[in-house]
């Protein structure tokens, strides 16, 4: 499993694009079948489970699972066997 933690950066422009780049980098990396997880503050990033999915569809990957905790999330996607 690759883990990307992105809790710490400072983007200095749109948090969506920059997450949806994220996630197309995870999607060109990853083999398929293979996990990443995603760590992202909350404050950064204040999306809902809804878009967490459609930025992993929007990539080719897929959200497993999303973890919530006071401060931060853990955004778990899968690339997905052809």
């Amino acid at each position: 499993m690759i883990v990307e933690d992105q809790r710490n950066i400072s983007c200095g422009g749109d948090p969506f694009n920059y997450l949806k780049s994220v996630m197309k980098g995870l999607s060109i990396s990853l083999d398929p079948g293979q996990d990443a997880e995603i760590l992202v503050m909350k404050d950064k990033f204040p999306y809902s489970r809804d878009i967490f999915e459609s930025l992993a569809r929007g990539t080719k990957l897929l959200l497993t699972d999303l973890r919530e905790s006071s401060d931060e999330f853990n955004i778990y996607v899968r690339k997905p066997i052809s």
